[in-house]
């Protein structure tokens, strides 16, 4: 590690789309996805919280398709808890309601700067020159998120019956005491009843995903304490300790040092060291914004490198109508036995474009090429058994296609090498849907989806109709999936009937209830899941 932080200079070029508050809903976009996460860009998060649901449009209709997990003053990090699969550059939307500016408002930066210049016409008596005096203004914002909620599953055999239950508060305070610091929080707590937990230890259920405060003088300088995933590093995941950032005209160069979680439960471990620092640049053009990082870190265990790797990142829209977003990783340690070397391995390699070729027709595809991330020392069991499995590759094509104002089509394709396994999986995946059916006032899709690998084949086949009610303050959907697998090894096949209720009360202006219920029913035996979620938001 002594040698691994040099000077590193890049030409920068970068972009993500800008967002768009209109009628109160605000537009983000897609800017990075990994196996657990989504990541939305917005121009500001100030009116998200975390726990919030971000929207998809889909056959001209929004529909709920993320969770925000973490935030920073311009990103969110997301759980994706739809069906869907989304695409860099994608639109994001969230609902939000645009609160007039302070009459005296001369000046207003970003909310990110997390304080605002105001301008004051009044001149000073000694001075001649047209200048205006220039004060700093800050003030306390706070909002916060609880909610409840509850699941189970009830099937024919009691032996896999359980109910789950799930706890979430978020609370984000901006310029506490109009000081530069602000507070930032979000915890969670769940459980599950009917199957044997003595294994199952506090932390397993108990997760802080963000505990930071943060220190703010200007808009030049931030320092982070506490756990914080870092936006310009998030592939990294939640950071302990120090974080620190300045930003010189369209540059930001940060630094950090601390710990990471455990690997298990996600709980403080002090043997988890970690530090590296990341240069990245910011660019606006006609079309749309660009950004560009460079990141270094090395993570430990007890005191010994775990991994060692560089973070490359790069997202362009700067043509018009056209997304292009490049991310690799690169590992710069190996350690086989006890014989440790700096030798470079491409772990992983990921680009998408996206193109819209007319209002109503666009394109989109990817590339996915990674290895498995190996840490040296947490798994010294595994690591000739990681080192022997061989790299997967993805490969997607996806059309959006809307002949019609209220119809909507969408086909895409994914294709899955498995090294050098001659037969890719294939999954084919078609929607059709119609928005506002005339005379019933209702939305309605049908799916398909088809896959097929060296060891399987099947096919789901299904639809949805929604339809609101109380002015959008009750929102209903019922839903049914057939689901037909055949196993080629085998003489078995699955053949399932998936049928589902959903719905969705504003009770308040602030409070809203969700209920759920989804049966699967086999030829012998049948499943009966429901879904119970309270929320209550809360603003000063």
């Amino acid at each position: 590690m002594k040698n691994l932080f040099l000077l590193a200079f890049l030409w920068f070029l970068s972009a993500s789309a800008a967002a768009q508050i209109k009628n109160g809903q605000m537009e983000g976009t897609v800017t990075f996805k990994s196996k657990n996460n989504v990541y939305v860009k917005f121009y500001s998060t100030e009116e998200i919280s975390v726990g919030d649901t971000l929207l998809v449009k889909k056959e001209n209709n929004l529909i709920p398709a993320l969770v925000v997990k973490h935030k920073s003053s311009t990103s969110c990090v997301s759980e994706n808890i739809s069906t869907l699969d989304f695409t860099i550059g994608q639109s994001i939307f969230f609902n939000s309601k645009v609160e007039k500016l302070d009459a005296n408002l001369v000046v207003a930066l970003p909310p990110d700067i997390r304080n605002t210049q105001v301008a004051n016409s009044v001149e000073t008596p000694d001075s001649l020159s047209e200048e205006k005096a220039t004060t700093l203004v800050r003030k306390q914002k706070m909002n916060g998120r609880i909610s409840f909620s509850t699941n189970g599953s009830i099937s024919d055999g009691n032996d896999k019956n359980f109910q789950r239950i799930r706890m979430a508060m978020s609370m984000n305070v901006q310029n506490i005491s109009a000081s530069a610091f602000s507070l930032q929080s979000y915890v969670t707590y769940r459980h599950r009843y009917g199957i044997d937990q003595s294994q199952v230890g506090f932390y397993d259920d108990f997760k802080i995903y963000a505990l930071n405060l943060q220190y703010a003088p200007s808009d030049k300088y931030s320092i982070w304490i506490g756990r914080k995933i870092n936006n310009v590093i998030a592939n990294m995941g939640a950071i302990d300790g120090v974080q620190g950032e300045v930003n010189i005209k369209k540059f930001s160069v940060g630094a950090f040092a601390g710990t990471r979680p455990d690997i298990n439960d996600y709980s403080f471990n002090q043997n988890l060291m970690q530090f590296g620092a990341y240069l990245s640049r910011h660019d606006k053009g006609k079309n749309g914004l660009a950004q560009t990082s460079l990141a270094f870190a090395e993570q430990q265990n007890n005191s010994k490198t775990d991994r060692r790797f560089m973070y490359f990142q790069h997202n362009n829209s700067l043509v018009k109508n056209l997304n292009i977003f490049l991310s690799a990783e690169m590992d710069m340690y190996k350690k086989i036995g006890d014989v440790a070397s700096n030798e470079l391995s491409l772990t992983s390699v990921f680009f998408s474009l996206r193109y819209r070729i007319r209002k109503n027709l666009s394109f989109s595809s990817s590339y996915d090429n990674r290895r498995n991330v190996i840490f040296y020392e947490s798994y010294q069991t595994y690591i000739e058994q990681l080192l022997a499995q061989e790299t997967r590759q993805g490969v997607r094509f996806q059309v959006n296609y809307s002949p019609f104002k209220l119809i909507n089509l969408n086909v895409s394709t994914f294709l899955r090498f498995q090294g050098s396994n001659p037969q890719p999986t294939k999954n084919y995946v078609g929607s059709l849907g119609f928005n506002n059916v005339p005379g019933l006032n209702v939305s309605a899709t049908l799916t398909a989806n088809i896959l097929e690998s060296y060891y399987f084949k099947g096919n789901i086949y299904g639809g949805r109709v929604s339809k609101n009610f109380m002015k959008g303050k009750l929102q209903a959907e019922v839903n049914y999936r057939n689901i037909n697998y055949t196993f080629f090894n085998s003489e078995t096949s699955l053949v399932q009937n998936v049928g589902g209720l959903n719905l969705s009360m504003n009770v308040m202006k602030l409070t809203s209830l969700m209920l759920s219920y989804e049966g699967t029913f086999e030829p012998t035996k049948k499943y009966h899941r429901y879904f119970i979620t309270a929320v209550q938001r809360f603003k000063h």
